[in-house]
């Protein structure tokens, strides 16, 4: 087990009334990374998986609705609208709504797969001109997707983690299967920002 999630699953042995807290702000401050942490070591039984997504919905979706008011402000929309980013930020905008094919479901699912979620999302918000009521209906199941996924890759690393190390008894082999499974989501990510470029270039 590397380095980080071995740190994390002595902390929450050694902190086991605050576990729940721990899955909330482990989310709500480390995203997706701390979701596949937290995937893996359920599938070692260290952690609950209802629990799991009961904290990991509320540790995901309090952030979102935090960048949605900021969406909002007028600070957003003076550096949303300056003259030098008004340009990049229409351009950003319609490259999702053209991916998105102008769902806002779809949209809201490919920005929480691209890096620098918070500010696309800030400004996807503020050029769509989303209500809160609308934002919450279409960001409620992309993030209960995105949930699905992520502690879904987390916790079958965690079984072939465990797998492979009882079988071979070997725990570099164990490791390198977790190191391919981190290759292919960073080329999956690789292969959403590419599309997405090529649609802003368009």
């Amino acid at each position: 087990m590397n380095a980080p999630i071995e740190l994390l699953r002595v902390f929450i042995l050694d902190h086991r009334s605050l576990e729940y807290i721990i899955i909330f702000l482990g989310t709500a401050l480390g995203g997706e990374l701390a979701l596949f942490a937290f995937g893996f070591l359920a599938a070692q039984n260290f952690i609950s998986l209802i629990p799991l997504f009961i904290f990991g919905f509320l540790g995901t979706f309090f952030p979102n609705i935090l960048w949605f008011f900021i969406g909002k402000t007028n600070t957003a929309s003076r550096v949303i609208l300056n003259r030098y980013a008004d340009n990049t930020t229409s351009m950003i905008t319609q490259a999702v709504s053209n991916m998105s094919k102008d769902n806002h479901f779809t949209a809201l699912i490919i920005i929480k797969f691209i890096i620098g979620t918070p500010f696309l999302l800030i400004m996807y918000v503020h050029k769509t001109g989303l209500y809160l009521k609308q934002f919450l209906y279409y960001e409620t199941p992309a993030i209960l997707l995105s949930l699905l996924v992520v502690i879904l890759i987390g916790f079958i690393s965690g079984l072939g983690f465990t797998i492979l190390s009882d079988i071979f008894n070997n725990l570099y082999i164990a490791i390198g299967f977790i190191l391919i499974i981190a290759v292919v989501i960073i080329m999956a990510k690789l292969w959403i920002k590419t599309q997405f470029t090529k649609n802003i270039s368009k």
